[in-house]
């Protein structure tokens, strides 16, 4: 992980208003973003998943959440020091980074999502409208239900699952058995490798 990512939006932004009268008896969102094309992304994945749909249940109303970026909305830190900034890597397809508090306690979870990436490699290609989705949810499926959901389901840094080792085979990794769960319910197709995504030229987590 190249280092801490610092976001520079409100990341409240698509909780309800203060002056809301149902916030107060609410849960804030589970899942936090301020992209159109994430928003819809998740919606398709919360009405095509059951595994999806429970693991957002689980963490519903206990104080942790996902939150979703796109690059233009963080600046990452060199851990070594914290004063030297970069934008985020225009060349990575996604990162996950959980926000470790002491003890190892995770409560939120950031992920940045490379959108400009994988729509530029659309564009590229000429795709039609839901391949370009198809690949948005693959993406969202593996960044949050595969990496960001296992930290908040232990509510712990251990619940890190991982992608594959060097040595292992890639549909034995947590992540992507994660991953292809999602997948098998929204009918998108099973990862065999631990290569890129089949249309978005860029690395991935």
């Amino acid at each position: 992980m190249a280092g801490l990512m610092t976001a520079v939006v409100c990341l409240d932004a698509a909780s309800p208003p203060a002056d809301d009268p149902s916030a107060a008896r609410a849960p804030g969102p589970t899942v936090v973003t301020t992209s159109p094309a994430i928003r819809n992304s998740l919606d398709r994945l919360t009405q095509g998943s059951a595994s999806w749909r429970e693991a957002i249940a689980q963490i519903r109303g206990v104080g942790r959440r996902v939150v979703v970026l796109t690059p233009d909305q963080v600046v990452v830190q060199d851990p070594g020091d914290p004063r030297r900034q970069r934008p985020f890597d225009h060349d990575v397809l996604a990162e996950v980074s959980p926000v470790v508090e002491p003890g190892g306690v995770v409560r939120q979870v950031m992920v940045v999502v490379n959108l400009p990436l994988v729509e530029t490699a659309h564009d590229r290609r000429r795709s039609v409208p839901r391949d370009l989705h198809a690949d948005l949810d693959r993406i969202l499926a593996h960044e949050i239900y595969g990496h960001a959901l296992p930290y908040l389901l232990a509510g712990h840094v251990s619940g890190a699952c991982a992608d594959p080792k060097p040595d292992e085979r890639p549909t034995d990794a947590c992540a992507i058995q994660r991953e292809n769960t999602v997948r098998a319910e929204l009918a998108l197709g099973l990862r065999t490798d631990a290569g890129m995504y089949s249309s978005a030229s860029g690395s991935t987590t």
